[in-house]
């Protein structure tokens, strides 16, 4: 009888200590979401793989794409549909647009707007893409009904972004003006591993 009895209250404190899962909702005042996507795109010549952290509000995103050792290999800031992308390591910088920058990483041409409405709210401007050759796949999250894994295809190329976190935080985007202490390259060189 004893035995039970501390198993019982043995159970019970250990149920004491689970918490459920809470669905976040947007804060009052500023604030900007977060997601953690993982990434693979193969097009038949290359592979890749790796880790994006993204920040954004309703004005600005920032992403940080990850290196195998978990060091941020390079920022990408974004105002509207104008992109600037870093190399921390080359203090380097290029400047254009985010639907240039995508079409050369992964032959997916996509405006931000047009990646945050299907990343975020699972919503596929289908006339858009078809027009464009990209077809996109979904898989939601049982719980909340958010994308989880999405997959786009144009060709050979094919890209999965599986998204790992969302989080609401209070605060703003700020970008930073690199153009003082970094110069300016094409993004090739920016791109580059040498």
């Amino acid at each position: 009888m004893p035995r039970k009895l501390l198993s019982l209250l043995f159970i019970l404190c250990c149920l004491a200590c689970v918490r459920p899962k809470i669905t976040q909702r947007p804060p009052a005042g500023p604030y900007f979401q977060s997601l953690s996507i993982k990434f693979n795109f193969n097009d038949g010549e290359s592979k890749q793989n790796g880790r994006i952290h993204w920040r954004f509000d309703d004005r600005y995103a920032k992403f940080l794409f990850f290196t195998p050792l978990n060091q941020v290999g390079l920022e990408l800031n974004a105002a509207g549909e104008e992109a600037v992308l870093l190399n921390f390591a080359k203090k380097i910088f290029w400047k254009g647009e985010f639907v240039s920058l995508l079409q050369r990483l992964w032959g997916i041409e996509l405006t931000l707007d047009d990646l945050k409405q299907i990343l975020v709210k699972g919503r596929i401007p289908k006339s858009k893409l078809d027009g464009k050759g990209i077809s996109v796949s979904l898989k939601n999250d049982s719980r909340t009904g958010a994308p989880k894994t999405v997959r786009f295809r144009r060709g050979a190329a094919d890209l999965t972004l599986r998204i790992s976190r969302r989080e609401f935080r209070p605060g703003q985007i700020i970008l930073i003006d690199y153009s003082g202490r970094y110069q300016a390259a094409d993004l090739e060189s920016v791109l580059g591993d040498d």
